[in-house]
């Protein structure tokens, strides 16, 4: 009794497979004289405009849906790293600082709107283009399927026409392959009907989809940018009052301290005005000819200063009541052909060169002069400025800065303004000046807000 039920049901299945692949066979066949011009295809140019359309809107959909899904995983991996930023900051940020209840409500509020952020990106952008693309593969299916039909109904057309054509008709044969062909025809127009209807409609939904993406970007992000914006503004605000409550720790960058900076100090030409006197310029050449002779004696052989010292003060002293000064060079003299025809000069000490301002340009050249020798005996550092008290103990981390001890008295000095940095000031403390009279490595930065001047 299975096998008596069994049978027909193979037959049928074995009938219905039979039938696909002669189609397939039939199709195959047609598609080979078509592209050898044995038989003519049937075409249609404005279906031909509209699946170059689809093909085209697919690219582009494809390729937005890409970078929307590109642009969604860059906010969630931008919100996390955002996350992780605030928590360490949560976690450095110590007890005793100003804001310390403030700073997790913005970082909380923060997260939320991150979070905001993503999932309406998610459901407005990404699903959107999702559900946009998806709709090419069914419609893509029913393309192929009328170029399907397509070729059954050109192969019907044409097997129709041959016996039509033929010289000994068969009535049977053409009826029946005019009831094939009429089947093939309607099935085809049916399809190809519908397809031209809905290829320019879903070609023109391109310009909705696109609207309505990039409104819905440029309306999320103008929102998340202003609340985020003002949540930046708050957590500067925060970052002030720390700043405020710290403000005696300046923050210094390591490596430019005062050693440096003279250094710098040294290389960098000196310009005096033009409008200082001759005997000033006069006074200045000799300081650097004699800052050269002591350079020249460190290295090499010295002599007592008893030997040298007396002649140098009597020129100095000549050249300021002279009417003219003498060249430099002419003062020294020629360099000597070896340094065995002329013995070295002892170290002497070199007057400090200062250059006034203004009022200060008014002296005459015999107080300037007067003014270099008893340099040396000047209670005050070059470039003294003013005095002033330490009002707080401040002992730094590096070298640049000064250490300070309240209440000792700090000499304020000039320096070069290359050396210059914002709400520091560059001293020397008294005791330090008058122990080891070293401007040079005595100095230091500090902070205006850690001295009060001497009234």
């Amino acid at each position: 009794m299975a096998e008596n039920k069994l049978g027909p049901n193979l037959q049928a299945g074995a009938g219905f497979i039979a039938k696909r692949v002669q189609k397939s066979l039939n199709r195959a066949q047609e598609k080979v004289l078509q592209k050898l011009g044995k038989t003519m295809e049937t075409k249609d140019e404005q279906f031909e405009l509209c699946s170059q359309n689809l093909n085209k809107q697919q690219v582009d959909g494809n390729r937005l849906f890409k970078d929307v899904k590109a642009y969604h995983a860059a906010v969630r991996a931008m919100h996390e790293m955002s996350k992780r930023l605030s928590q360490t900051l949560r976690d450095v940020y110590e007890s005793d600082w100003n804001g310390m209840e403030e700073l997790p409500v913005i970082i909380e509020s923060e997260d939320l709107l991150w979070n905001d952020y993503e999932e309406k990106l998610g459901d407005q952008i990404v699903r959107t283009m999702e559900n946009y693309t998806s709709q090419f593969a069914e419609v893509k299916e029913r393309v192929a399927k009328r170029g399907r039909k397509l070729v059954d109904y050109d192969s019907a057309r044409h097997h129709l026409e041959a016996l039509q054509s033929a010289k000994k008709k068969d009535e049977a044969k053409i009826t029946k392959a005019e009831e094939e062909f009429n089947r093939a025809q309607n099935v085809f127009e049916e399809i190809n009907k519908e397809l031209r209807e809905e290829l320019p409609v879903l070609y023109q939904s391109r310009i909705g989809c696109y609207v309505t993406v990039f409104q819905n970007v440029s309306n999320l992000r103008d929102v998340f940018f202003k609340e985020m914006s003002a949540l930046n503004h708050e957590l500067y605000n925060l970052m002030k009052k720390v700043e405020t409550q710290h403000s005696g720790k300046a923050f210094i960058i390591k490596g430019l301290n005062s050693h440096s900076s003279a250094e710098n100090a040294k290389d960098a030409p000196l310009s005096p005005p033009a409008n200082l006197s001759q005997s000033t310029s006069g006074g200045n050449s000799r300081a650097e000819a004699e800052l050269a002779t002591v350079q020249s004696d460190d290295s090499g052989v010295g002599v007592p200063k008893s030997d040298a010292a007396g002649p140098e003060v009597i020129s100095t002293s000549d050249s300021a009541e002279g009417d003219t000064p003498q060249d430099p060079d002419q003062e020294l003299g020629a360099a000597p052909p070896s340094e065995e025809a002329q013995p070295k000069f002892a170290p002497v000490p070199v007057p400090r060169v200062s250059f006034s301002f203004e009022g200060k340009q008014q002296e005459t050249s015999e107080e300037e002069n007067t003014a270099d020798r008893d340099d040396s005996g000047s209670p005050d550092p070059p470039g003294f400025l003013s005095e002033a008290v330490a009002s707080e103990s401040h002992a730094p981390s590096e070298d640049g800065p000064l250490q300070l001890n309240e209440p000792r008295v700090v000499l304020r000095v000039d320096f070069y303004p290359s050396d210059q940095r914002e709400g520091l000031l560059k001293g020397v403390r008294e005791e330090s000046w008058n122990l080891h009279r070293d401007l040079e490595n005595r100095s230091g930065f500090f902070s205006q807000t850690l001295i009060q001047p001497v009234q």
